[in-house]
């Protein structure tokens, strides 16, 4: 059995024009997400822009939202960086608060990197942090860090911290792999990245998803992964999945934080959503562009097609 499972949104962070966090936005985006039926919140990822923002910032966003009562073991803060000491530094944060886990991004500046060194990246966060029992997933996007966690590493650091090392999200789009994960690493949670790959490695013993087409999508992948066992009995179940492929090909059409933020600006009727840190660019006329005009079409169909309970 794995230690951790379910649907984790990896949350979009709003910001102001002074492009500081929209705290207020930010709250109700959250609660939000949490109205959906994520099982809980992946925030600073990718899609959270979690790079372009300092870890100072992060720690008191991340205060701000447990203090307004966003309940912290619904929380998966992504900590990693390349800088160790900023990733310690936000882990022991994130420690201190009581998340449910965090999720390891491996540096990713230097290439070509050996797999000891990033053994040794990750053995430092764990044995500073010094919390034998805290949980961690490992991050595998190696598209963007040009780091493959693969399985030598997996297999090093489980043997080290059995108790801690509990799984990975793996954004790399390569199903074959995550599968592979699965079978060879009994009570191992891995977590799709992909939302339209998500169903198909969960019906193999995936133990879920951590995505970011969920921003805006939630509802839908939520009611196919926590159903997946009754796949069979809903009618229009591949009806269903269909509409999540749609999605996920029209959100990365473009690209899918702009296009998310700018859904938003519309969907919520605030500008500000608009607003991205560098180098990402928004979308100009959000409301006049053919990727937001054709979402807004595909996201419509979701609550007719989800069956009622």
């Amino acid at each position: 059995m794995v230690k951790i499972s379910g649907v984790y949104s990896a949350a979009l962070t709003p910001l102001k024009t002074d492009l500081s966090i929209n705290q207020d936005l930010y709250l109700r985006h959250c609660q939000y997400l949490m109205n959906q039926g994520h099982d809980g919140l992946a925030i600073f990822g990718t899609t959270g822009e979690a790079n372009s923002l300092s870890v100072k910032e992060k720690k008191e966003n991340l205060d701000f939202l447990i203090s307004n009562r966003l309940d912290p073991k619904v929380l998966i803060p992504g900590t990693g960086s390349s800088s160790l000491y900023d990733a310690i530094d936000m882990t022991k944060h994130s420690v201190k608060n009581d998340v449910r886990a965090v999720l390891l991004l491996p540096p990713f500046y230097y290439k070509n990197v050996s797999d000891e060194g990033v053994v040794n990246y990750f053995r430092h966060i764990v044995e500073e942090v010094g919390d034998s029992e805290f949980q961690y997933l490992l991050y595998n996007i190696p598209q963007t860090t040009s780091v493959t966690i693969n399985f030598k590493i997996i297999e090093q650091l489980l043997k080290l911290y059995p108790n801690n090392i509990v799984g990975i999200k793996d954004s790399s789009g390569d199903r074959d792999n995550m599968l592979r994960i699965i079978k060879y690493f009994d009570n191992f949670a891995v977590f799709c990245g992909h939302d339209s790959l998500a169903l198909h490695v969960c019906r193999r013993g995936g133990a879920g998803a951590i995505t970011a087409g969920t921003n805006i999508a939630g509802k839908l992948l939520c009611f196919i992964i926590h159903n997946i066992h009754k796949e069979k009995e809903i009618e229009n179940f591949g009806e269903l999945q269909s509409l999540m492929e749609k999605i996920r090909e029209a959100l990365t059409s473009h690209e899918p934080i702009s296009v998310m933020k700018a859904y938003f600006s519309i969907i919520d009727n605030v500008p500000e959503w608009n607003t991205l840190m560098p180098p990402l660019k928004k979308i100009e006329n959000p409301e006049n562009h053919k990727t937001i005009i054709g979402l807004k079409e595909l996201v419509s169909k979701i609550d007719d097609l989800i069956p009622s309970t």
